[in-house]
């Protein structure tokens, strides 16, 4: 007779399983994706023509800071892009400068450049034309919680929700092959099979 905790512990196990993937299916095949691309990179580039980016512009305007305009680069770069109604992350390129600014404002429809010439008291905006391979290739590198923006918060949060699942997929899928005496000769073989060439390529890649 079986044991009915086990028999319990089988479902949430495959349960587990099942629904961190269907939930998670969108991240893991762009991950699968791009990570296939990234590998490929020559041959995609070549096969698809990707031109490399280029900065295209889209308007001019005039800016003269008032006397509540910060002093620090950082700050007036934020105060910049707020400006422009193009609020959201963004970094200084380089060192600020007497003459200039640039700043770079990340974007999945494409980048922008905004360039402060400060003795002309004048705003640039570039923008870089959309691909969807730049796209797929910033959601492959996007993460982490500097940028204090919802999108950028909610896709940290389910990247670390991915690899979570991925620990558990990897301990689940232990737990199942275990369970099932007839494959687990099967299972050894793939099991120590990928271990050792993993270990032999970490060893190599040291070298």
């Amino acid at each position: 007779m079986s044991n009915p905790r086990l028999a319990r512990f089988d479902s949430i196990m495959r349960l587990t399983h099942l629904y961190t993937g269907l939930f998670l299916a969108p991240w893991l095949l762009v991950y699968a994706v791009s990570a296939f691309c990234l590998n490929h990179q020559p041959w995609i580039v070549k096969t698809f023509k990707i031109a490399p980016p280029r900065w295209e512009a889209l308007r001019e305007a005039d800016f003269t800071p008032d006397d509540g305009f910060p002093r620090e680069p950082a700050e007036q770069a934020k105060a910049i892009i707020r400006h422009l109604d193009l609020d959201g992350p963004h970094r200084i390129l380089g060192k600020p400068n007497p003459n200039q600014m640039i700043i770079i404002r990340p974007s999945g429809s494409g980048n922008y450049r905004v360039v402060w010439r400060r003795k002309q008291a004048r705003l640039t905006v570039e923008q870089q034309p959309f691909s969807a391979y730049r796209l797929l290739h910033s959601l492959h590198f996007r993460g982490g919680y500097r940028q204090k923006f919802f999108p950028h918060i909610t896709w940290a949060v389910i990247v670390d929700a991915v690899a979570i699942s991925m620990i558990l997929w990897v301990i689940s899928g232990f737990y199942i092959w275990l369970r099932r005496p007839r494959q687990r000769g099967a299972g050894t073989i793939c099991a120590l099979a990928g271990s050792l060439l993993f270990v032999l390529l970490v060893v190599l890649f040291c070298m």
